[in-house]
């Protein structure tokens, strides 16, 4: 009678053995590791959305700030270390002027380490009078006045692989606009009578 219990008495306990136990916390361990995996995916994912989200808002900012002031010139030259720039040879900054109440005042746009520059000039010795930080972190900027005197401009914020790029045109309204070749000649003039 005694073993009849002690065999009833071992059938109600339920428990684990200890190799069943060491097989649950593995796969227990298993199942938590993935998870935080995944976790830290999903976290370094969104830190990357938002730098490049922030980058974008920077280029933007900079580059309708550029677009705005650009559109109401009336001179346009853009350079290289103080030499003109062409489509082969980008510039890194762009000199301009606007005419403000009948007086034509000297800006620029250039880029000083990582900070893009708007700099309101003095006309008689052409030194900064006035220098505003348009946006921080830039890393690229080039300008190219094309045959239509279309300024088109590139602009490069951050580094990859979160790094964006920009590029806008503006056509400056108040350029004087140049003659085609023969147009200042009187149409029905040939001059061979």
């Amino acid at each position: 009678m005694k073993v009849s219990t002690l065999h009833k008495l071992k059938h109600l306990e339920n428990g684990f053995t200890l190799v069943e136990m060491m097989v649950a916390f593995a796969l227990l361990g298993l199942v938590i590791s993935a998870l935080y995996s995944f976790y830290l995916y999903g976290l370094q994912t969104w830190d990357r959305s938002v730098k490049r989200m922030e980058h974008q808002q920077t280029a933007r900012i900079a580059l309708d700030k550029m677009i705005r002031e650009l559109q109401y010139a009336h001179l346009v030259k853009c350079s290289i270390d103080q030499t003109g720039c062409s489509p082969d040879l980008p510039g890194e900054i762009i000199y301009f002027r606007i005419n403000v109440a009948g007086t034509s005042t000297r800006h620029s746009f250039r880029l000083n380490d990582t900070q893009l520059h708007f700099d309101r000039r003095r006309d008689s010795n052409n030194s900064i009078r006035s220098t505003n930080v348009v946006a921080l972190g830039i890393t690229g900027l080039e300008f190219v006045i094309d045959e239509q005197e279309t300024v088109l401009i590139t602009i490069r914020v951050g580094e990859s692989p979160n790094g964006v790029v920009l590029t806008g045109a503006v056509r400056p309204r108040n350029l004087p606009r140049s003659q085609p070749d023969g147009a200042d000649q009187e149409s029905g003039d040939s001059g061979d009578d």
